[in-house]
């Protein structure tokens, strides 16, 4: 024990008869006591009194009558104190029970942390990457919305066939192999792997994780990110109005060359393509004259419009002219598009 409690109003009771120096070799007793945690050794009993520092014949004198008003002389030498031990018990079985639910707390975080990473692995089997400071709460949440069940054993991936043209399931239920804590798992997915255009999930693409897989595939790779936010978004859009499923895959398909164009450099993440109703940009045609029309309804008609025509990009555009102090509002770079628009319509004309 590196400490006991001493509890003053009993020990001066205790001791109220005892002179200074008998108090001062009790309390020496009652340290070398709980420090090892068993009775004093009386064997030897000079070899004790040289233990307890007594050296002269008063101290020597004052360490037997201590002995003998407070511990009791056992068969085999020892000196034992009944409240010492009640003590080195009671200190015993709480270091027992500590160690106990420190060991039931490192099991828990152990099932804790291997329950996560299955729910980790579930979800990226569905292209849904989670920060890994993601609360369980989240997790459990995505889960949910995702069809993933999670048990204490790990987490069970459930999905539902595609329905073919005629209306009919082509693939029925599909239930995944459960990705459990007890087995090496990885759920690495690249939508670069999937070589078929990814069909709407049956009932006319109604938003959602299999959407925006299957838009996907459209974007660069490094475009393709936050998907859990991107299926939350056309959910709402479709559920809003503004848009259905068919519409943005059609669109997406539509866009596929100018948005992979120059690497994808120019590419919006999917996330933001959503935001400014990019899906109602026009893709614009390799062709002489005007343009086609509405091609100036959205920015992304702009800056096709303006790539086309071989100039910059209206953040490339902005970047350019903060130096000079030049304005640098969108109005106006639309209407150099326009006169260069122009000025190509007029040569090929003349």
């Amino acid at each position: 024990m590196y400490q006991y409690p001493h509890h003053i109003g009993d020990f001066n009771t205790k001791t109220r008869h005892l002179s200074r120096l008998e108090r001062a070799i009790y309390r020496d007793m009652r340290d070398m006591y709980f420090d090892t945690e068993q009775p004093l050794d009386g064997s030897d009993i000079s070899r004790l009194a040289r233990r307890l520092l007594c050296q002269s014949e008063e101290e020597i004198a004052a360490m037997q009558f201590v002995l003998s008003e407070f511990f009791e002389l056992q068969e085999d030498g020892s000196y034992s104190n009944s409240d010492c031990d009640a003590v080195i018990a009671a200190y015993r079985a709480q270091a027992a029970e500590r160690s106990e639910v420190k060991s039931n707390e490192a099991a828990r975080q152990q099932r804790s942390r291997a329950r996560r990473s299955a729910i980790f692995s579930a979800l990226r089997t569905l292209g849904v990457t989670p920060k890994a400071t993601t609360t369980m709460d989240i997790l459990l949440a995505l889960c949910r919305q995702h069809g993933v069940t999670v048990t204490d054993d790990g987490a069970h991936v459930t999905r539902h066939g595609d329905t073919a043209q005629g209306g009919e399931s082509v693939t029925g239920n599909v239930t995944q192999p459960p990705v459990t804590c007890h087995g090496h798992v990885t759920g690495n997915h690249n939508l670069n792997h999937n070589p078929n255009t990814p069909q709407p999930p049956s009932g006319g693409a109604s938003g959602g994780l299999a959407l925006a897989t299957a838009m996907g595939v459209f974007f660069p790779e490094q475009r393709r990110t936050r998907l859990a936010e991107v299926a939350e978004l056309i959910g709402e859009l479709v559920a809003g109005g503004k848009v259905t499923g068919e519409d943005l895959l059609a669109a997406a398909e539509r866009q596929q060359g100018l948005l992979a164009a120059d690497d994808g450099k120019r590419c919006p993440s999917m996330l933001r393509w959503l935001r400014e109703q990019r899906w109602m940009d026009v893709v614009c045609q390799p062709a002489a004259g005007a343009g086609p029309a509405g091609w100036d309804a959205t920015r992304g008609g702009v800056e096709a419009m303006a790539a086309k025509l071989g100039l910059p990009d209206y953040d490339a555009w902005v970047d350019g002219r903060t130096a000079t102090g030049a304005p640098r509002q969108f109005s106006v770079y639309e209407e150099q598009v326009r006169q260069a628009l122009a000025a190509r319509s007029s040569g090929v004309v003349a």
